[in-house]
């Protein structure tokens, strides 16, 4: 047994051993943690990107059917289709097709004959599958499937073409390929890989964002195992361990298609990796100083140590109530001195974050410093204001993601300086959309017509902004805004340690509501307010009535009016001005 005289001897042997020996338990065990924890990110992951899988998968097919669908509506395509007119209809199927992202578009009469198609080369014939498909929508007005064209698989949708009974059938779709596999890695994180499963010999690999490699290795892994069973499964890929999921694709004809997802446990581990690497240098350094400070610094130091110790675990729990004696007069009590400098500081801005990291705007900022933080609301009169862009996310398809950021920063600049020149508040960002207020959590005077103001704010706001981005080649944004008045709860809503000022009620779903209206092209505006908005007003402004409208979650129809400029601003004449005087 070892025996130590000195104080530091004793100091440097327990420490470094004991903490030697407790590393060595942290790592063995954090490496074994970190497997288990990687195996069960990656099934989650797995099982969350197969939903979103198919969300995705439908939701691309509902864009499709939408675009589909207002083709079929259009006046000039049906009177082409009526006159015969192939070439001029296979002219709008193939700018239709190019602008909506469909891969294939075909026009069927309704003997089921091929009236045109794209892209070339063109089919000579109508299909096998799509008969079957066509004859499917005759019964349900729709259908979709995933067809073999060309040998190649497309997730084809049908519709029909009514004047007022079907004249003929649009069929639209996209090619299950490489590119889509790619598309749908980048939003599910994940590999992506469809295949054919055949009733006897190894399925086939049709599409998938792997390498070639990859692929054939994974086709023979597949081979030996059983049918899909919606359960995690671990193969190997050059000598690299993976974990994958396979589903089915719902609605095939022909042979099933399904749809593999795969992730490698070498990069899941990765970063469990480096932090290891990460902790085990910093142990080593912090043994090797620990071992020079216990020689130089000896038993004369000890209990001020343990005072600062104690003092700094209990900063580290959040207690700031102590202070370190400080009537040493050597580099200790400097230490103390800093110490409790350093805890006074901490105090400070631990506050400061705790209020400004639960709330966005200054005015709720300030409001809680002089209240505290409550869990509480009101109610109260507010105006609510939305914004979103129109047709964002074709604009962001065709730029890069700086050129989409950059767009969208001077955009937001722009409308919070409008919001906020005005009184308003902004309570979230909704994607590219805004949501402000104006009379919470602070009340002002007319805050009705502070909202407005502001929504003519942001239009011309947005008109220089489009006028720049001219100047650079790109298109033009368009916004749309909804603005309603009425009661609703006001209040710091959440948890005790994360909460969010905000506002609920039916006032703010009628906003919401109003600023979906504005994509109604009858309308002709940017800017719809409801009367409530417009006789709260002590401002007079330019509108124009609309009527009475229906919104959802309103059993009542509400009176809505277009507001397009300021009557003071404008000199406008007195019936073309509204105002709640």
């Amino acid at each position: 047994m070892f025996r130590f005289k000195s104080f530091q001897g004793r100091l440097v042997f327990f420490f470094l051993g004991l903490v030697s020996l407790i590393q060595v338990i942290v790592f063995v065990t954090v490496d074994a943690t970190n497997l288990t924890h990687a195996r069960e990110q990656i099934e989650t992951a797995l099982d969350l990107g197969a939903k979103n899988f198919r969300r995705l998968i439908e939701a691309r097919t509902e864009q499709l059917s939408e675009s589909v669908r207002i083709l079929a509506g259009d006046f000039a395509f049906k009177t082409a289709i009526a006159s015969g007119d192939v070439p001029t209809v296979r002219s709008v199927l193939e700018n239709h097709g190019a602008r909506v992202g469909a891969d294939i578009m075909m026009l069927v009469s309704n003997e089921q004959v091929l009236i045109a198609d794209t892209p070339e080369p063109h089919l000579d014939a109508l299909p096998g599958p799509m008969q079957v498909l066509i004859r499917v929508a005759e019964q349900r007005d729709r259908a979709r499937a995933i067809i073999d064209i060309r040998g190649e698989p497309y997730r084809v949708l049908v519709l029909p073409v009514l004047a007022p009974v079907p004249i003929a059938w649009i069929a639209a779709g996209f090619k299950i390929d490489d590119r889509l596999a790619g598309d749908l890695q980048q939003f599910t994180k994940l590999g992506v890989s469809f295949l054919h499963r055949r009733e006897q010999g190894a399925p086939r690999i049709i599409a998938s964002s792997l390498p070639m490699k990859r692929r054939g290795e994974l086709t023979q892994a597949l081979a030996l195992l059983p049918p899909p069973t919606e359960k995690a499964t671990s193969i190997e890929l050059q000598s690299e361990e993976f974990l994958i999921l396979e589903s089915r694709l719902a609605g095939t004809s022909g042979a099933p298609i399904g749809v593999v997802l795969q992730r490698s446990l070498e990069e899941e581990m990765a970063p469990f990796r480096e932090l290891r690497n990460s902790v085990f240098a910093l142990s080593a350094g912090g043994l090797l100083l620990s071992l020079f400070g216990a020689i130089f610094i000896g038993r004369s130091v000890t209990r001020p140590v343990r005072a600062l110790a104690l003092a700094a675990r209990r900063v580290e729990k959040g207690d700031y109530n102590l202070k370190l004696d400080t009537n040493r007069q050597d580099e200790l009590g400097e230490l103390a001195v800093a110490f409790n400098n350093m805890v006074k500081g901490l105090a400070e801005r631990d506050q400061v974050r705790s209020v400004l990291g639960k709330v966005v705007s200054r005015a709720v900022a300030e409001d809680l410093m002089a209240h505290g933080i409550e869990l509480r609301g009101e109610e109260r009169v507010v105006t609510v204001l939305f914004a979103d862009l129109r047709n964002f996310t074709g604009f962001c398809e065709q730029r890069t993601p700086q050129e989409v950021v950059t767009v969208l920063n001077t955009y937001f600049t722009l409308m919070g300086d409008a919001i906020e020149a005005n009184g308003g508040v902004i309570d979230k960002y909704l994607g590219d959309g805004i949501m402000a207020l104006f009379g919470a959590p602070v009340a002002g005077e007319d805050d009705a017509g502070r909202a407005l103001s502001a929504a003519l704010a942001m239009s011309l706001a947005l008109d220089g902004m489009n006028a720049e981005l001219a100047s650079r080649g790109l298109p033009p944004l368009e916004i749309g805004i909804g603005i309603n008045t009425d009661v609703v709860v006001a209040g710091n809503m959440g948890s005790s340690s994360r909460l969010n000022y905000t506002v609920i009620g039916d006032g703010v779903n009628v906003a919401s509501r109003l600023e979906g209206l504005t994509k109604n092209p009858a309308y002709r505006t940017r800017i719809i307010a409801s009367e409530a908005t417009i006789r709260a007003s002590n401002r007079k402004f330019v509108t124009r009535a609309l009527g009475n409208v229906s919104v959802k979650g309103k059993s009542a129809p509400v009176a809505v009016h277009a507001v397009s400029g300021s009557a003071e601003a404008q000199g406008e004449s007195v019936d073309r001005v509204s105002s709640g005087m």
